[in-house]
């Protein structure tokens, strides 16, 4: 089988502009001569005439038009991509002849100025060839890479591959990112005219187990990438267990691959050989984004999913709901996103659901859809008085807030109404069903006030049947459960994921949340208790500190009362540093990995990119191959800082807007800001 891009290739204007200036000019005022405006003529014209001529100035327009609008959306490659989306970097840059040049002296790319003999270098070239790796994360295995480039164009790939269905049809989509990804590093597009090194380059892919194409905790993830010439092609040999292995393969391809804009009018490069084998620490690689508070375009959410998969990561933890609102429509229980959605521009329909699982599926991610309970549940449940079904929250939009909730709005489910139960068991099935996954769902279970429920319940004889308001809630838990396993056809869902709270602490979770399978997700401070008494009493943990993976934090206070700042900012440094199984002696077999969290109460989608990229990045390397740390300075070695520049380089030129990470001064001069 194989997949190909091709170019349409437009002639030059000058070829079709050809000839000479003042025959045109005379030829151009004989036809104005002749069609010019003549009183008489138009007299004698006959009204059949009058029509035909009209109709075939009113049908040249319209070719006129069409060819103005195909000038103007031909693309490099006119490749079908999975998708594609605006990019707001100018692929079309201008040339000028070279300033500087860069050596590779002891194993580091030094700046010259361009003058005599010395030869002309890029600085990507230099990096991509001298020194360090230039992968993001860097691969767990042996690393071998060589140290000689070869040109290519892009139409020049291709894919071959023997892998059967269902994984074939994944590849295949698969293949199409990389090529998107590749193609997004031109900055000439007439770069395919010229002569390059090869004449194809092949992409083989072998895959040991083409039907596994869901996601799991137990799915290998790991990868073999050779690359070596092959008389005039160069050939790339991915072999894995499983698609999701392969794709992460084809990734670190595409980091093999730059643009050298130094190269004659610019030409992309792949190193000649390289060998590469690689193999997560951790199953469990998320980020979570809060899309309730500020809406987030579907757009932007594949944007996010674009940046996890060029990172590896690989759970996409959508926080889709809160007490702000319900932007999800549901197909068994629509109210909740009618009276709950911001506006009807700011749902997210099935259809959109489904799509963007499929989407990042493509990409080896897995969405898990979290609609948090029994707190931060508000706007969207205030409809059951109208329908007979009694009040469904307590505590909506009630003031003071800060007696009731940790920030406004306030809302919690109503514990002692069973009609709640009954459309938890709806909602949970609808989430199950849209996100298409059966192993890992996540309950929420963060931050239940119990003020809320003793003021609002104290009247009714279900408070009085409680000396500590912990078992209601701990009860109302258990009762979620096995809502769930009812909404998943009596199945036990093998991982909910609750977040920390009073109730995992003691003696609430012995009582309350079975260590078979539930998993912990600790987000407090990596100085609180929480995740080593967790380990120590048997638990399985996804850790998220806020001191160091909460990406939110730091831009300070959004409102006047309350604490509303998770101060102070953390860099990508001390995202990159966190490596709290070691500082902690936790128990690795025990912690299924980590999630950075990015809640948004003071961002919408024009900061999305610059909150996670490229800290988020920082966290990927950390939770995919974990490097050692200097455990006396925590000092970062110089090739981290290099290769995390070139990786948000790449990011750039995949259409996201990642953040600068030091002045340019620094990126054409290596360790000289260290």
């Amino acid at each position: 089988m194989s997949v190909s891009l091709a170019t349409r290739r437009r002639s030059s204007r000058s070829n079709r502009a050809g000839g000479d200036t003042s025959d045109n000019v005379n030829s151009q005022r004989g036809l104005i001569a002749r069609t010019g405006p003549d009183k008489h003529r138009r007299e004698r014209m006959k009204p059949g005439e009058f029509k035909r001529v009209l109709f075939v100035f009113s049908f040249c327009c319209v070719l006129f038009f069409i060819y103005l609008y195909w000038q103007q959306s031909a693309n490099i490659g006119s490749a079908r991509l999975v998708y594609t989306y605006r990019n707001t970097y100018t692929k079309q840059k201008k040339t000028h002849p070279p300033q500087w040049t860069w050596q590779c002296i002891n194993q580091r790319c030094e700046r010259r100025h361009v003058k005599g003999a010395i030869p002309v270098v890029s600085l990507s070239t230099c990096s991509m060839l001298c020194g360090s790796t230039q992968l993001w994360p860097q691969p767990t295995g042996p690393v071998s890479l060589g140290s000689r480039a070869v040109t290519f164009n892009h139409q020049q790939l291709e894919l071959e591959t023997a892998v059967h269905e269902p994984a074939r049809s994944l590849l295949q989509q698969s293949f199409m990112a990389f090529n998107s990804n590749v193609i997004s590093l031109v900055q000439n597009k007439d770069y395919v005219e010229q002569s390059s090194d090869v004449k194809r380059f092949v992409v083989k892919v072998n895959i040991a187990q083409p039907d596994v194409v869901k996601l799991k905790l137990d799915t290998s993830e790991g990868y073999s990438l050779v690359v070596k010439p092959r008389e005039d092609e160069i050939v790339a040999n991915i072999t894995a267990k499983t698609f999701f292995g392969a794709r992460h393969g084809l990734e670190t391809l595409s980091q093999l691959i730059w643009w050298d804009e130094y190269e004659r009018s610019g030409m992309l490069k792949v190193l000649k050989g390289a060998s590469i084998q690689d193999n997560p620490i951790f199953a469990y690689r998320g980020i979570m984004v809060d899309t309730a508070r500020n809406y987030m375009s579907v757009e932007s959410i594949r944007r996010v999913l674009d940046g996890m998969a060029a990172n590896k990561l690989n759970v996409f933890h959508w926080h889709i709901t809160d007490s702000q609102s319900f932007p999800l429509v549901l197909h068994r229980v629509p109210q909740l996103a009618k009276n709950g959605a911001y506006g009807p521009d700011m749902i997210y329909t099935p259809e959109d659901v489904r799509a963007l699982v499929e989407f990042a599926r493509i990409r080896g991610i897995r969405v898990v859809l979290e609609m948090d309970t029994p707190a931060h549940a508000g706007n969207g449940w205030t409809w059951g008085p109208q329908e007979g079904l009694g009040e469904l929250a307590v505590c909506v939009n009630e003031r003071p807030w800060s007696l009731y909730c940790g920030e406004p709005p306030c809302g919690q489910l109503n514990p002692e109404n069973p009609n709640v139960y009954d459309i938890l068991e709806k909602v949970y099935k609808d989430l199950l069903e849209l996100s298409d996954e059966n192993e890992l769902f996540h309950l929420g279970g963060d931050e239940v006030n119990l003020e809320c429920w003793a003021q609002h319940l104290q009247k009714t004889t279900t408070l009085m049947n409680y000396t500590d308001l912990h078992d209601l809630w701990g009860e109302f838990t258990l009762k979620a459960l096995k809502r769930l396993d009812a909404a998943n056809n009596g199945n036990r869902v093998p991982v909910v994921i609750m977040w920390s709270s009073n109730l995992s602490k003691r003696p609430y979770v012995y009582k309350y949340l079975d260590k078979k399978n539930v998993v912990v997700q600790s987000w407090g401070a990596s100085q609180w208790p929480d995740t080593p008494d967790l380990i120590a009493d048997g638990y399985r943990v996804i850790i998220s500190h806020v001191d160091a993976w909460y990406l939110d934090c730091g831009f300070g206070r959004w409102r006047e009362t309350g604490e509303a700042a998770c101060d102070p900012y953390r860099p990508w440094q001390t995202v990159y540093n966190h490596r709290p199984w070691q500082q902690l002696h936790l128990n690795k077999k025990q912690i299924l990995g980590g999630e950075a969290c990015l809640w948004s109460e003071q961002f919408d989608e024009g900061s999305l990119d610059t909150r996670l990229w490229p800290r988020a990045a920082a966290f990927a390397e950390r939770v995919w191959s974990d490097p050692q740390l200097d455990t006396t300075t925590f000092t970062i070695q110089e090739d981290v800082y290099t290769r995390l520049n070139t990786h948000r380089d790449r990011l750039i030129s995949r259409g996201l807007g990642a953040e600068a990470l030091w002045p340019i001064w620094c990126v054409q001069n290596p360790g000289m800001c260290l």
